[in-house]
């Protein structure tokens, strides 16, 4: 019945599989390092005019030697990241995402991770694209009022210039616990200069009387020079800062930040404008220039409030365009006033999207 139903809907297919591997040592100053490969499959099916299906899951992390991917080792390793139906509402002229997938804030500043819940799309509302999201963030018990949930209302337009705002509140049902954030960010372009600004207003509610609010500002600047790209990107948060669900800013570092080609060297970083006692700032350049066809190299440092500076760099192939690239990057930190300890972290990576 199962191969049946599979010959009976056509699917197209989709997908990233990664393998990559570090060098480094950790906030006690061991050296170690670790290789590991994911595999990403989704599947996208139209059952009919106006509804869609999709799923996408995944195989791994799987770390070399590690449980599941040692020596004559197996493990349940299968994961389920999305699964929802889109369905398009003729009265609304809109469409409606029920289950679970993936969003993401402008900048990712608050989430950029899977959720289950709902989000309603409208790509004309005054003259604004609309979503409309409920997310179901903690179930805990079920016949109780104690879950998390969280609303949002995302509006962006594209005149005079592209700009957006972003209302979004979490809470704990029969609780005084909560947020409440306020996003707008606008994009300006000035000949080969782009300027991104994201500020934030963030109300935090806490039992008794003991709310606070946080303030702060995301700010990304390019410049395209033809045969270089320079960046910089700057992060300032006020003390308290700004309520997080699952963020994924990248800020250009490796150990205080995300790393773009690795994400899992990171050693410090863990959203430090969120909860902050004192105020906050990453500041970080960037520049990218090509060495030769499909050769691309890149660098950054910056400097991060209590923590330390971080200087990186490395290089890109694309060995097959928009399918396979191969990169190699290294990394070097440092606590400021003894702050953290000396960090590097060497590595490379694999990855193919088809």
């Amino acid at each position: 019945m199962l191969v049946s139903m599979l010959c009976a809907v056509d699917f197209d297919f989709s997908g990233s599989f990664r393998t990559r591997a570090a060098l480094r040592n950790n906030s006690a100053e061991k050296d170690g390092g670790e290789i590991d490969s994911r595999f990403q499959l989704a599947l996208d099916s139209e059952l009919a005019d106006g509804l869609m299906l999709h799923a996408m899951f995944e195989v791994g992390d799987l770390t070399w030697g590690g449980p599941g991917g040692g020596l004559s080792t197996g493990g349940v390793n299968v994961e389920t990241n999305e699964l929802y139906i889109d369905y398009y509402l003729p009265f609304l002229d809109a469409n409606v995402r029920a289950g679970q997938q993936w969003w993401a804030d402008h900048r990712s500043l608050i989430l950029d991770d899977y959720f289950s819940g709902i989000i309603v799309s409208k790509e004309n509302l005054a003259g604004l694209k609309a979503e409309f999201g409920f997310m179901k963030l903690e179930e805990n018990v079920t016949f109780m009022q104690d879950d998390r949930n969280a609303l949002m209302v995302n509006l962006q337009g594209e005149s005079p210039i592209p700009f957006g705002i972003l209302a979004l509140g979490s809470y704990y049902a029969d609780q005084n616990l909560g947020n409440v954030t306020l996003m707008p960010y606008a994009t300006l372009q000035a000949g080969p200069a782009t300027l991104d600004i994201t500020p934030f207003i963030d109300y935090q509610m806490y039992p008794g009387d003991n709310d606070e609010m946080g303030f702060g500002a995301a700010v990304k600047a390019d410049m395209d020079m033809g045969s270089m790209q320079l960046g910089a990107d700057v992060l300032f948060a006020t003390e308290h800062g700004l309520s997080v669900l699952s963020p994924w800013y990248q800020n250009g570092l490796y150990i205080y930040g995300i790393g773009a080609n690795h994400d899992g060297v990171n050693l410090y970083w863990g959203a430090p404008y969120s909860g902050n006692t004192d105020s906050f700032v990453s500041a970080v350049g960037k520049l990218r220039a090509p060495v030769k066809e499909n050769l691309t190299a890149f660098a950054a440092a910056g400097v991060l409030t209590d923590m330390g500076w971080e200087i990186n760099g490395g290089v890109e192939y694309n060995v097959y365009e928009d399918l396979m690239k191969v990169s190699v990057f290294g990394a070097f930190a440092n606590g400021t006033e003894g702050a953290k300890p000396s960090n590097y972290a060497i590595g490379t990576s694999l990855s193919i999207n088809y």
